[in-house]
């Protein structure tokens, strides 16, 4: 048991030193926003889990792995997203500004109506 957190926090440091570090300033698409056809940065997303980056658990540790750092911690993010095709989704529909981290993390999201 001990053998694997050691292996496991390794890895953790390995990648954390293999990535560089980005800043991402993230704002929502825009307060008028709020439906599909008004998503104009980027298809409009469905996620599992929608809230702050701050108020998520486990959203710093992704944010860590893939080197990012939010200049706003309270910034809108969504987690586990697909796009949204043919006006359906059964989770939380958000636009979002930064979606380039293949539906891993969405930054800068509010959210749509279908």
């Amino acid at each position: 048991m001990m053998f694997f957190k050691a292996a496991v926090v390794s890895t953790l440091a390995i990648l954390a030193t293999a990535n560089p570090t980005t800043t991402v300033t993230a704002k929502p698409p825009g307060p008028t926003v709020t439906t599909v056809s008004q998503c104009n940065t980027g298809g409009a997303q469905c996620c599992s889990t929608v809230g702050a980056a701050n108020s998520l658990p486990g959203v710093a540790v992704i944010l860590g792995l893939l080197g990012i750092v939010l200049q706003d911690a309270s910034v809108v993010v969504g987690l586990s997203c697909v796009p949204i095709v043919g006006n359906v989704c059964t989770q939380q529909p958000v636009c979002c500004t930064d979606n380039d981290f293949n539906g891993l993390i969405n930054i800068g999201c509010s959210p749509i109506t279908l």
